[in-house]
């Protein structure tokens, strides 16, 4: 280990990724990876439905509610598909590392806290006690991460995971998928971000509970900014507290309307 490596070892600024360079320069054992890989697939899946998402954390709350509602989603085109599949598989890969190198304890680990109506899965649980959740970026993105930290959102996604578990740390690992470096930062729990979470949840759940849609944000009426990439901007217009299947026709329109 290179002088570098070993004071960031010693400061506590890495714990998993020392961890993972070992798993990844043994002689892989193919055979026990696929158990490993049985093992982390087949887990039930969970009911999103009638709860707000940890992963949901910071986005815009109307969003949040119709996915509460399970309003349909626009379907990605393939290249976002992919996208997706690679963060996929980016994840089983540290996950699979993490149980073989044994500082995962579990992965794909549900979490919940009936209080606000919230649920998540969590990457992974360290042997530590702490959170582990692992996150693909590009070039530009990670370059960002080195530059200012923990993205905004990931940093709320998990305090969302701290109310829902009770733990109060985790390890965010970032992976460049462009060139494959790694980037890890350790995320205690403070308590401004706590409050700004927990408020957004009991807004989430106040309006549910009155049965009352929040309001689509400015940009959004207009179709602009985060419209465009929204996988609910065919029905958002036109929703509806109750029944959104049954309510609404879907007519689709294109990302750039």
């Amino acid at each position: 280990m290179k002088l570098g490596q070993a004071l960031k070892v010693a400061s506590g600024d890495w714990y998993v990724i020392p961890r993972y360079n070992e798993w990844v320069s043994k002689h892989r054992d193919v055979a026990k990876e696929r158990d490993v890989l049985v093992q982390i697939m087949t887990r039930p899946k969970r009911v999103r439905t009638g709860t707000f998402s940890a992963s949901g954390a910071g986005q815009c709350l109307r969003r949040r509610q119709l996915a509460y509602l399970g309003y349909p989603q626009i379907r990605p085109d393939t290249r976002t598909m992919n996208i997706f599949a690679n963060g996929d598989y980016t994840h089983l890969r540290h996950q699979v590392a993490g149980l073989m190198e044994g500082y995962l304890t579990g992965a794909e680990v549900s979490v919940s806290n009936e209080e606000y109506g919230l649920t998540g899965t969590m990457d992974g649980e360290l042997d530590d006690g702490g959170i582990f959740e692992a996150k693909s970026i590009n070039d530009r993105g990670f370059t960002e991460v080195n530059m200012y930290g923990v993205k905004t959102e990931h940093r709320e996604q998990v305090h969302s995971y701290f109310i829902a578990s009770g733990k109060s740390h985790a390890r965010v690992l970032y992976e460049n998928k462009n060139t494959q470096e790694l980037k890890e930062f350790l995320v205690e729990r403070d308590e401004r971000v706590i409050t700004k979470v927990a408020g957004d949840l009991e807004f989430l759940r106040d309006a549910t509970e009155a049965k009352t849609l929040l309001p689509m944000q400015g940009e959004c009426v207009e179709g602009k900014g985060a419209y465009r990439s929204c996988p609910f901007r065919d029905v958002c217009p036109l929703a509806k507290f109750a029944s959104p299947r049954r309510s609404i026709r879907v007519t689709p329109s294109s990302p750039s309307a």
